[in-house]
């Protein structure tokens, strides 16, 4: 086996990172990204990790928005019917004018109330959706840092690689020892 050939691959296609490529040798982890290069020498790594994680603030965002969408969307049909009884109601001296138009305008913003719920009620679904997906991340740990390469969904590609990394660091270490 020579050093100059790659053990293992992964092409991270989505996140941060979305376009690099880690590279595995028999003595260092290459991450090609856009313009630049990094190579980490093997001896250099204390630790590897890699981990499925969920967001759980995204998911607090969601229920908000879901809980505020369905108060919109309840308090929309009787604030708007009770505003246009009143305008109705109302005759047309000059007080009772501003109060028609006033009633009027309530009425017309009780109307949008509803759209706005179904625009909250979509960007809720969308954060339950980022926070099902979740991410995969590899880090690398040093004795002083780590490095961090985090996709997009449940990635098992990514874990295959970084078990890739583990054992060639498991070989390198027992090499050294002996």
């Amino acid at each position: 086996m020579s050093i100059d050939n790659p053990l293992a691959e992964f092409e991270i296609a989505s996140g941060v990172q979305r376009g690099s490529r880690l590279t595995l040798y028999a003595n260092r982890l290459v991450h090609h990204g856009g313009d630049s290069m990094e190579a980490v020498p093997l001896a250099q790594l204390a630790a590897v990790r890699v981990a499925f994680e969920r967001d759980p603030r995204k998911l607090n965002w969601a229920i908000v928005l879901l809980v505020l969408a369905l108060i919109l969307a309840a308090v929309s049909g009787p604030l708007q019917a009770w505003m246009s009884e009143l305008a109705a109601s109302a005759g047309r001296e000059s007080l009772e004018a501003v109060l028609v138009g006033t009633f009027t305008a309530l009425s017309q913003l009780a109307r949008l109330l509803l759209p706005v719920a179904a625009v909250m009620a979509a960007g809720a679904v969308a954060l339950l959706v980022f926070f099902w997906l979740g991410r995969t991340t590899l880090t690398l740990c040093f004795a002083a840092m780590e490095r961090g390469y985090a996709v997009r969904g449940r990635n098992a590609f990514l874990v295959q690689f970084a078990e890739v990394v583990v054992a060639q660091l498991a070989a390198s270490q027992v090499k050294r020892a002996g």
